[in-house]
Parts: structure tokens; sequence; C-alpha cells
């Protein structure tokens, strides 16, 4: 009797994930003794590609998914589900120095942020959530994001908490607290908070506990007062960000690019955060628009999107509304403070494209993001990825069954 092929990808040999080409090759082409030129003829692309796909030199692509399920019946699903288990095996335990590859997109420089600093009072109420949205979307393994924010920005204690499973070049492993300030004087500043959070918190949690500044102006004795302030012994470590750091973070993180963008009226290429959604719909008015206006919908809508957030991307969740902006502004809210956690932790994710020739372009090199797609032009370079990331389709309410 022929054994039934197991697509979950675990061997007996080792509970290290397999590369899904690895997998096609041991586990199709070799019992098969199907030859590479020959896979390359079924699956309708070349032999070195194929050939690169099953040695593992490159990751499982949607439409290369595709092929092979045509091909040889393996679910294309279960191909982009290993290969996201590859890829996390992979950077699991990986230096804290390892930078994910992000493709290109909005020119953001330290120039740009100093600019936006010198609006001292707006830069120091709104840094907290632009270090909060960095933070969501480069951070792994985050079991706790507090930055306070807006009205709550002057608000007692430490400026953000921090608390991760992983490091990554910018966020501590473990639990780190964060200060921040837009002040001229950065080293009055910085010690201050770092004298200041020491009275605050005990030795024994301090011993455990990451202390971080970080100011959007250039710092140029950054180096040496971490140095200085590392030499105290104070905390488990000490790290400064200043408006230079700054720039290569946002290089790693669409939407702290496109937060900033939409703040500063930077180019944006057609792509809005939540933050700029929500003003873009409540700011018609004097006084703005509730929020709570949405309740009833937030109430009934959340534990949808939980659930499909919560599972693997099966195509995109649909939204029927009489208008688009408004919408939107439903979305803000409903991955805001009105529809709690977990939505909350996805907000910083989110990213609204309004035009086509961006989205594609940044799925092929990333996808951690959550992408809302406002036209059929946008639905369609949405089309190849929709099963590899979540995703959000809003519609006239005149075309689609509301349900």
């Amino acid at each position: 009797m022929q054994k039934t092929p197991d697509f979950s990808g675990n061997t007996s040999k080792s509970a290290v994930p397999l590369h899904p080409g690895q997998y096609v090759r041991e586990t199709v082409l070799a019992p098969k003794r199907i030859s590479v030129t020959d896979a390359a003829k079924l699956i309708g692309i070349s032999r070195p590609g194929v050939s690169n796909f099953l040695n593992g030199k490159i990751g499982t692509t949607p439409e290369m998914a595709a092929r092979i399920e045509r091909a040889f019946n393996i679910p294309a699903q279960t191909l982009l589900d290993m290969q996201a288990s590859y890829d996390h095996a992979r950077s699991k335990g990986a230096p804290a120095n390892t930078k994910s590859y992000v493709p290109p997109f909005l020119s953001i420089k330290a120039n740009d942020i100093e600019r936006w600093a010198s609006q001292e009072i707006q830069a120091r109420i709104r840094l907290s959530v632009l270090l909060r949205t960095l933070v969501h979307s480069t951070g792994v393994g985050l079991m706790k994001v507090d930055f306070p924010g807006n009205d709550d920005g002057e608000r007692p204690g430490w400026d953000g908490f921090v608390e991760a499973d992983e490091g990554t070049p910018w966020i501590p492993e473990g639990s780190s607290g964060w200060e921040f300030g837009a002040n001229q004087n950065i080293k009055r500043k910085a010690n201050h908070d770092f004298a200041k959070s020491v009275r605050a918190v005990g030795k024994a949690d301090r011993e455990q506990i990451a202390f971080v500044f970080v100011t959007p102006r250039r710092w140029a004795g950054k180096s040496a007062w971490i140095a200085s302030a590392q030499a105290k012994d104070q905390w488990k470590d000490v790290r400064a960000y200043d408006a230079q750091d700054l720039e290569q973070w946002f290089e790693q993180s669409l939407n702290g690019q496109t937060w900033f963008a939409n703040e500063t009226d930077h180019t944006s290429q057609g792509v809005r955060s939540l933050d700029k959604c929500w003003h873009d719909w409540a700011d018609v008015a004097d006084p703005p628009l509730s929020g709570a206006l949405f309740n009833p919908g937030i109430e009934t809508a959340k534990r949808t999107m939980q659930a499909r957030l919560l599972k693997a991307p099966d195509g995109p969740t649909v939204i029927a509304t009489d208008s688009v902006e408004e919408a939107l502004a439903f979305l803000s809210q409903l991955f805001g403070e009105r529809g709690g956690e977990p939505l909350l932790s996805y907000r910083d994710r989110v990213l609204v494209f309004e035009k086509p020739g961006v989205l594609a372009r940044l799925a092929q090199g990333t996808r951690n993001f959550i992408a809302v797609v406002l036209s059929r032009d946008v639905e369609r370079e949405l089309g190849p990825y929709a099963r590899a990331m979540h995703s959000i389709a809003v519609y006239p309410r005149n075309t689609v069954n509301t349900e």
C-alpha cells in the first residue's frame, strides 16, 4: 500500500521545519524519480528557478505555491505555512542586530525628523505614537507595548514600556523602560530622565530592565553619554537613539514611514495610516466627530475580526459600506481603544492603499502589514498575496452581499 504523503512538514529526524523546497524534493520528486528538468516543465518556470527552490535558496511565493499545487497536488496554503514556519525558525534566536529586508518605500531622513522636532510641543505629544508604531511594526515576540500618547502623554511613570521575548536592533530583549523628549538640551533631559527613573525603580527591578532614551534631534554626544550611563551599572542595559538612529529604524518599518509622512505632509504615494484616516473623517466637523458613533458596529465586528486575524490568512475580509471614508473611520475605531485587545496591537500594522502601483511592490519584499484596499485595481494587485497576508477590502454596499 502506498503511504499517503504528510503535508505537515514534520519529520522524525528533526524538529526544525523543512524548507518547502526540500519537502517537495524529498516527498514528491525523489520517490517518483522526477528530475529537476521535468519538474520545471510541469511547474512552468525555469530550471534554475526550480533548482534554487528545491535547494532552499529562495522562498515560496504565492505564485510558486499555486503552480506546485496544480502540478503535484500539494495544497498551496500548506507550502506557504511551511515557509512561514521555516522563516520563523531561522529568525528565532538570530542575533539581535539582524535586520529584515524591507523594500524601499518613502525616504524619511534625519533632517525631516529634526524639522518635525522643532515643533517641540507637538513632537513631544506625538513622539510616543511614532515610537509605538515603530515598535509594533518591527518587534518580535511582543508581550507588552505601552506608549501613552496624545492626552495621556504627560502621565507619571515611564514614557513607554516594552516586554519582548526576542531582541531586535532597536528593541531590547526582555523588559525595557523608555524615556524621550524633543528638548533642545538633549543631555540635560537624558540625565534628568535617567536619574528620575533610578529613583522610581528598585535595584532588583532595574537589573531586569533596559533603559532607553530617545530624541528626535541629532545628538553629537550620544555615544559618550551611553558609555557614561552604562558605567554607572544601574540598569540591565542602557541605549540612546537620536534622529540618525530613527532614520535607520524607519527603513525597517513601512508603517512608521507612512505614519510620519502623513503626520508631516511628506509624500506617501497614496498610502495612509489609520490615524490619518480617522482625522480625515472626524475633523470635517468642529468639534471633531466622536468615535462613539461606531460603538454598536464595533461590538458586532470585533469578534469576527479577531477570529480572522488569529488564523492564517484565507482571503480579504470584506467591509460593505455606504462611504469609503466612513469605513476607514470605523476601522480606525475598531483597531483602537474601543475595539480593545488584541485588535489594538494590530493597529500599527494596518496600511490603507488607495492607488495601484504600491501594494504589489511592497508585498514582494515583506508582508508584515495588514493591507486595506479601496479600489478593485488595488485589489487585483493584492490577488497573488491574498492568502499570504491579512487584508481588508472595502466595497460599496450595493455591490456585495452585506454579510
